[in-house]
């Protein structure tokens, strides 16, 4: 029985159509993972599900009735719940009033807030999502990433949800917090609650999901059984081919040094030395909160150190800032990319082209006919779906505005790129894309230093891995002696 049916649903933005007569159908008691590169249509789908936005044609049938014209709040309450990609939360309150924002216990005539309630309810949710040493008194800005993304998950579960619709919902999650996020899809499922799940880890639709449904550039490709299908099948209705080499091979002769840190101490690292040569991609691995874009931050001045010596090819180096980083040519792309890599209300010729407007100005005065054309090459270059370069970056899908974070860094021709987890909320095509786009890179003379939690991600495209545990660094794996076991016995800080 179908709990859900969006017949038809249409609808564009200037410039654009970005649903073309979509249907989709959700059983009730259902998993169905919700595939599709950026910009094919996804999220807007949910958003006219959540009441963020109206669809200009078609239908939503809930539970036999058809609704529309209501609001993201009436769609809570109807049972309707999103956990996005990107945190929907209040840093500076407790977790437990994050949790009942709007529906907060009250006590009494003069309904005042039930706090005793408020503090018991809060942490039987948070048990459930497995956050049992949370205090629900604590300020939410004092978890951390992974915790905050469970928080929002507790808040959707405590709405008497019935389709619950969740974005990459992994995205910041270890693999213990993943294990259990997943026991609970499964027993939300087993309850009966329908479940979209949208994620580009593909070995996570195999774990959870019953079914799949695919769109591509707009529109509804295929609905399938998980169970019946492989993820080369998946991938090829996601990008209409198959991808042959997700990991494009490259052979690697290791040039000189082009940077090096040594003795790198803060409050949380203790002494980390390593180095990269010219050409190579160097993995930074490790488990959520060791300590790897600390090392990063440091490198490109945005956090303190305590002592640290550092070189950029073979000079000493001393990180002030990171516009002091950039003129020594090290450049840095950030995992946070809406509040640390770009900014969100310019344009994206104007985010790609804002970390070297020297290049475009003359005599005080801006070029702004070979900004627009350098700014097309790189959109042209990362196939970058917009409409334009004058489309504000805001309004593209998350994987989009990723790459135009890859392109506001390489546009400052560094010799040093830190990627901290570049292809986070990216599709499949979109990462053989910047896979490629690191290869001609390495092949340029660059070095590359990349943060990555995926493992298969970091073992296909690195030379050389350095683990860190507990801001310690714990081992040092050339490829000939990549394994997953290695790298995860480091990570937990066990040595050989």
């Amino acid at each position: 029985m179908n709990i859900l049916e969006m017949r038809e649903i249409y609808k564009a933005f200037p410039g654009v159509v970005a649903l073309d007569h979509v249907t989709l159908e959700l059983e009730k008691g259902e998993v169905m993972a919700l595939l599709g590169e950026n910009g094919a249509g996804k999220s807007t789908l949910m958003k006219i599900l959540s009441g963020a936005y109206h669809a200009d044609e078609g239908q939503i049938i809930l539970e036999g009735r058809q609704i529309s014209g209501y609001t993201t709040q009436e769609a809570i309450d109807m049972g309707i719940s999103i956990v996005y990609q990107e945190l929907n939360n209040i840093p500076d309150i407790s977790v437990a009033e994050n949790l009942f924002l709007n529906n907060l216990p009250t006590k009494g005539p003069a309904k005042t807030i039930d706090y005793k309630k408020l503090y018991a309810d809060s942490e039987a949710l948070l048990k459930r999502v497995g956050l049992n040493n949370v205090d629900p008194k604590a300020n939410l800005g004092s978890l951390s990433v992974a915790e905050k993304q469970l928080v929002e998950i507790a808040k959707a579960v405590s709405k008497n949800v019935k389709i619950l619709v969740m974005d990459e919902p992994t995205s910041a999650l270890n693999d213990a917090e993943t294990d259990n996020l997943f026991e609970l899809i499964l027993k939300m499922r087993d309850e009966g609650v329908s479940i979209v799940y949208i994620s580009h880890r593909m070995s996570e639709i195999y774990r959870v999901a019953d079914s799949a449904m695919v769109m591509r550039d707009g529109k509804y490709i295929a609905k399938v059984k998980v169970a019946d299908t492989t993820t080369d099948d998946l991938v090829a209705y996601m990008v209409g081919r198959k991808i042959d080499d997700m990991y494009p091979k490259r052979s690697v002769t290791p040039g000189k040094e082009v940077f090096a840190v040594e003795h790198l101490t803060t409050n949380r690292l203790k002494d980390i030395s390593f180095h990269i040569r010219a050409g190579e991609v160097v993995g930074l691995f490790g488990l959520m909160g060791a300590g790897r874009s600390e090392i990063a931050s440091c490198i490109v001045g945005m956090k303190y150190h305590q002592t640290s010596e550092m070189r950029i090819n073979g000079e000493k180096y001393v990180p002030i800032s990171p516009s002091n980083a950039l003129k020594h040519k090290i450049t840095y792309v950030p995992a946070e990319r809406k509040t640390d890599g770009l900014f969100l209300a310019l344009t994206v010729r104007e985010n790609i082209t804002i970390s070297n407007l020297d290049l475009f100005t003359k005599h005080g005065k801006m070029d702004l006919k070979k900004e627009k054309k350098i700014a097309d090459e790189w959109i042209k270059t990362l196939r970058v779906k917009t409409p334009k370069s004058e489309t504000i970056i805001e309004s593209l899908s998350g994987g989009n505005q990723q790459k135009v974070a890859v392109a506001k860094s390489l546009i400052t021709d560094p010799e040093l790129i830190i990627l901290n987890e570049p292809t986070r909320g990216i599709d499949v095509s979109a990462k053989a894309e910047i896979y490629t786009l690191i290869n001609e890179l390495c092949a340029q003379g660059k070095a590359v230093l990349m943060i990555s939690s995926e493992l298969p991600e970091i073992m296909s495209m690195s030379d050389r891995i350095y683990v860190i545990c507990e801001g310690r660094m714990t081992g040092e794996v050339q490829k000939a002696d990549f394994t997953q076991e290695r790298l995860v016995k480091y990570a937990i800080g066990e040595t050989d």
